[in-house]
């Protein structure tokens, strides 16, 4: 073991060598070739840098794997990539033929995805798969099956690595985690398998780092990125175990978990900008195929304030706790679902917490177009039955699961006809409860407490028909039903108020974004409102519908009752009265623009007096409120 891990350092140190002389050769020659990057809007790079690099780490990569199959013979066949190298090959050549045309005079977006799918095919006829466990059945052995999967992932992971190639360094260093992490997998469950080529990758990556970390002098291009991507794509399928395919595949997705958030958002993104071209009637523009600047890196080295090392750092830091985490799921596991979970949780936060600045905003702006409500309100009653269906069926197989030690052994059949048992007496009583029909939208505590109502009764009906059908197991179902009442209410509310609940959110978002530019921008104006009530409700309501057109901060609430001082309303703290916005202190936090007031109760000395207070400080006084008046017939 000793002597294989000194060969493996030995031909690391190999691979850093070649590509320390390789890559000046390669930054000369494509600087005569003119593939220069050329400084633009939607890069960073603010002087011209040679992009190619990618060939000096292809170069070197293969010149210490063959000097590895000379000098090593034996590990070299230890090697996972050995069996499919040729086909490995001769798919890394098609995409360094299309990287190098693109680095030097640019290659039409079809044109690469046809040659990423021919890399992907011929892998996949050389043996490295997207196989799903055997478990499933026999049908996951169709190449119906498994070769779709294979192309998709691959073009996911090309593509990943090719879109996240933005800042100096970022795609070789997430590179160099992602492949420690796989090598971290081969060694954890087939510990006599020797990562020769994952090594030597390590070695070459480090190598090219010294010119390509900030400032640097030479870029990968699309000739070193589709290498990777190709390569890496490759290492997941090799390194994953047969016997624990779930774990090892799990592992591996979070090894790249960063690039493969970034290809997500950026479809995602794209796709929400050619609808939203659509729903504003105007002509929609490449759709997911025009790059812009809102990938990760981009937001992360706006947050460093134009510090690439920081930001970078910052996705290396992101990518390596993904790592740790799949690995400590893994040891700490309970099952094999675990890595899935836990897997899922991370990658929803850091998609949830990175998608608010762009993606979010995007389907605010969707959502809040009186055309774009009209279609939600068509749509709205197949979205209720859609959801609940998927909630009745993800609660009852999640409690299956959580209680099948418990549970009488039922047969497949019988696990079929007991889902339906449980599931059709609960959607015909929100029928009869009209739940489909209520605009939920605008929901009441009514429309909630009937739909728990509903739920109640129809799971009453449910247990009382399972029992008279089940009868000898019926006592041994009676957690599982118990269960099953308790949990499914929540999802079912929060379906039908998601979209309520999104647009609060992101009202909220939205003004404490604006309090900040309010504090340079004297566009914005800065408003406090006088009266805690429904006017006030009222008010706020209107503004969520019109949540991407706003251009006001709300700061407060002053209100005459003392009792209310400190609570919040809306998402708005209640300041006190008058006097406690008359303390300079408070004044010069808040510096309104803007009084409104909503409340229909003041008396005229409470109106004089705000308004003496309004002139004094050049703040702009209005009133609110909800007025009946007759109509001439």
């Amino acid at each position: 073991m000793l002597k294989q891990l000194s060969i493996l350092l030995l031909l690391c140190a190999i691979a850093v060598g070649f590509t320390l002389i390789l890559t000046p050769l390669v930054r000369r020659l494509m600087t005569c070739l003119g593939a220069i990057d050329q400084p633009d809007p939607r890069r960073v790079n603010r002087v011209p840098i040679p992009r190619g690099g990618g060939l000096a780490v292809i170069l070197s990569f293969f010149i210490t794997l063959t000097i590895a199959f000379f000098g090593w013979h034996e590990l070299f066949l230890a090697s996972p990539l050995y069996p499919i190298l040729p086909w490995f090959c001769s798919g890394a050549v098609i995409l360094l033929i299309v990287g190098l045309a693109d680095d030097l005079r640019g290659v039409p977006p079809f044109v690469k995805l046809m040659a990423q799918i021919l890399s992907a095919l011929l892998l996949c006829y050389g043996g490295a798969r997207f196989m799903l466990p055997h478990f499933l059945g026999d049908w996951t052995t169709s190449p119906c099956v498994y070769v779709p999967l294979t192309v998709i992932w691959y073009i996911g992971v090309i593509n990943a690595f090719n879109l996240i190639d933005g800042l100096d360094g970022l795609s070789s260093g997430l590179a160099i985690i992602a492949t420690l992490g796989l090598v971290g997998i081969l060694f954890f469950f087939t510990p006599n398998v020797v990562p020769l080529a994952s090594i030597i990758l390590i070695g070459t990556l480090l190598g090219f780092l010294r010119y390509n970390y900030h400032p640097a002098t030479i870029f990968l291009g699309d000739t070193g990125s589709l290498f990777l991507g190709l390569l890496l794509a490759t290492f997941t399928l090799i390194t994953r175990s047969e016997d624990a395919f779930l774990l090892t595949m799990g592992l591996s997705i979070l090894c790249i978990g960063i690039p493969l958030i970034d290809t997500f958002l950026a479809i995602l993104r794209r796709t929400l900008r050619y609808a939203l071209y659509k729903v504003q009637g105007e002509s929609p523009e490449g759709g997911i195929m025009v790059a812009d600047r809102a990938h990760i890196h981009h937001r992360l080295l706006n947050i460093a304030k134009g510090n690439q090392r920081l930001a970078v750092w910052g996705l290396y830091g992101l990518a390596m706790a993904l790592v740790v985490l799949g690995f400590l799921s893994v040891s700490l596991r309970l099952s094999q679902a675990t890595i899935f979970i836990v897997g899922f949780l991370a990658f929803a936060t850091v998609i949830f917490r990175t998608m608010t600045t762009v993606e979010l905003w995007n389907i605010g702006k969707i959502f809040s177009r009186p055309g774009a409500r009209n279609i939600s309100r068509r749509l709205s009653i197949p979205y209720y039955i859609l959801t609940d269906c998927i909630i009745l069926s993800g609660s009852f197989a999640f409690l299956y699961w959580l209680l099948y030690e418990y549970l009488p052994a039922f047969s497949a059949a019988e696990v079929v006809n007991l889902f339906m048992w449980y599931t059709v007496p609960i959607i015909v009583t929100l029928v009869i409860a009209q739940a489909y029909t209520r605009i939920w939208g605008r929901c009441t505590r009514k429309d909630a407490f009937m739909l728990l109502f509903a739920v109640g009764i129809g799971s009453l009906i449910s247990h009382i028909l399972v029992c008279y059908i089940f009868q000898g197991v019926a006592p041994k179902l009676l957690i599982f039903h118990i269960l099953w009442t308790l949990i499914l209410s929540l999802p079912l509310i929060f379906c039908r108020d998601l979209k309520t609940i999104f647009l609060q959110w992101l009202t909220s978002a939205e003004n404490r974004r604006l309090s900040k530019e309010s504090l340079t921008d004297p566009s914005i104006e800065r408003i406090l409102f006088y009266g805690a009530g429904l006017n006030l409700r009222a008010y706020i309501t209107l503004r969520e519908g019109n949540v991407t057109t706003n251009r006001e901060t709300l700061l407060g609430i002053l209100d005459d009752n003392l009792g209310l001082r400190g609570r919040i309303f809306h998402d708005l703290p209640i300041i006190g009265t008058l006097e406690h916005l008359q303390d300079p202190e408070v004044l010069q936090t808040l510096r309104p623009t803007k009084i409104i007031v909503t409340t229909p109760a003041i008396g005229e000395e409470r109106l004089a007096e705000i308004r003496q207070f309004c002139r004094e400080h050049a703040i702009t006084l209005t009133r609110c409120s909800l007025i009946e008046e007759s109509l001439p017939l």
